[in-house]
C-alpha cells in the first residue's frame, strides 16, 4: 500500500468510489476500491507531501526547497504534448462517470410494507427502472475509445443487443445484495422485497450472480473491461464486424495485461484468473435470457403496457 500511495500521488490520480466510500480495505480486498484504499493510506499516516516526484529523486523523504527566483529559473520551454489516454484508463473513467454520485434512500423500505401496492404498480416500477438506464448506457458507451468510430447502425445494434446484460452487470456491481439492497442507475436504492413482484424470480438470479461476482474480488479496471466486453462483441447484423472485432481485441488485450500485472502482485497464476473473469460474460448471457422471459410473461399478463423502447430492445430478440 505504500507503493500504491506513492503511485497515486506521483500520477496525481483521481479515484471514485462506486459504493458508499466505506469499502473494506484489507490484504484480501484492497484492490476492490482504489478510492477507499487511498483514503485509508492517508488515515493511517501516509503523507502526500513527502512522496518523491521526478524533481525530488535522491532526496529521500525531504520536502522541496524554496522555488528559485525568476532570474535563476531556466527559460521556459514548451511542454511536450500529453500522451493519449490508455484504453484501461478510459474504460475506468467511463464506468465511474456513469456511476451515481449519491444514493437515494427516499423510497427504501425493508419492512412488511415494502411489498405494498398493486401488481400493476410493481410492473410499472420494473419498466421504469429498465428504461431509466437507457440514456446512461448510451452515454457510457460513447466514452469507450473507438466506439463512436463505428457506423451509427452498429452502435445502436451493440447497445440494444447488450442492454439487458449491462443492466444486470452494472446493477450487480453497485448493489449490496448480501444486505438485499439494490442500487439502480439513478442512485435509487430499493430493498429486494420492493422489487420482487416486478422482477419475479429473475431478481434472485441477479442476486446470486452479484454474490458470485463479488466473490471474485475484481477491481475497478477488471469490472470496467468486463462492462465494455459485454457490449463490444460479435452480433448478428453488424455492418462492419471487422471493426467491432478489432475493438474487442484491444479491450481484451488491455484486460489481459491488467490481469497479468495483478496476478504477479498477488502471486497468483494468470491461467486460473482469466477464465473466471471471462466466465462472467457467459453467465450474463444466461441471465439475459431469463430477463427476456420475464418481460415476455409481463407482456402476456398485460397489466401495464410495455414502453415502446422495451418492445424494440427486447421483444424482437426473444430466443423462443
Amino acid at each position: 500500500c505504500v507503493a500504491f500511495s506513492q503511485r497515486t500521488v506521483q500520477k496525481n490520480a483521481k479515484y471514485v468510489c462506486l459504493a458508499n466510500k466505506n469499502c473494506p480495505v484489507d490484504k484480501r480486498r484492497r484492490n476492490r476500491c482504489q478510492y477507499c484504499r487511498f483514503q485509508k493510506c492517508l488515515s493511517v499516516g501516509m503523507v502526500k507531501e513527502v512522496v518523491r516526484t521526478d524533481s525530488l529523486k535522491g532526496r529521500r523523504g525531504r520536502l522541496p526547497s524554496k522555488p528559485k527566483s525568476p532570474l535563476q529559473q531556466e527559460p521556459s520551454q514548451p511542454s511536450p504534448p500529453s500522451p493519449p489516454i490508455s484504453m484501461m484508463n478510459a474504460l475506468v473513467r467511463a464506468l465511474t462517470d456513469s456511476t451515481p454520485r449519491e444514493l437515494d434512500y427516499s423510497r427504501y423500505c425493508s419492512t412488511d410494507q415494502a411489498a405494498a401496492g398493486t401488481d400493476a404498480e410493481h410492473v410499472q416500477q420494473f419498466y421504469n427502472l429498465l428504461t431509466a438506464s437507457v440514456d446512461i448506457t448510451r452515454g457510457w458507451a460513447e466514452k469507450i475509445p473507438g466506439f463512436t468510430d463505428l457506423p451509427k447502425e452498429d452502435q445502436t445494434l451493440l447497445i440494444e443487443s447488450a442492454f439487458l446484460e449491462l443492466f444486470v452487470l452494472r446493477l450487480s456491481i453497485r448493489s449490496d445484495t448480501a444486505e438485499d439492497k439494490f442500487v439502480f442507475c439513478n442512485g435509487l436504492v430499493l430493498h429486494r422485497l420492493q422489487c420482487l413482484r416486478g422482477f419475479g424470480e429473475w431478481l434472485d438470479s441477479i442476486k446470486d450472480f452479484s454474490l458470485n461476482l463479488k466473490s471474485l474480488n475484481l477491481d475497478i479496471p477488471a469490472l470496467a473491461s468486463l462492462s465494455a466486453l459485454t457490449m463490444i462483441t460479435e452480433r448478428h447484423g453488424l455492418k462492419e464486424p471487422k471493426k467491432v472485432e478489432e475493438l474487442c481485441n484491444k479491450i481484451t488485450s488491455s484486460l489481459k495485461d491488467h490481469l497479468t500485472f495483478s496476478c504477479q502482485n498477488k502471486g497468483q497464476p494468470l491461467e486460473s484468473a482469466e477464465p473466471k473473469v471471462l466466465g462472467v460474460l457467459a453467465d450474463l448471457r444466461s441471465l439475459c435470457t431469463l430477463g427476456l422471459q420475464r418481460i415476455f410473461y409481463l407482456k402476456l399478463e398485460d397489466l401495464v403496457p410495455a414502453p415502446s423502447i422495451i418492445d424494440r430492445l427486447f421483444l424482437d430478440t426473444l430466443p423462443f
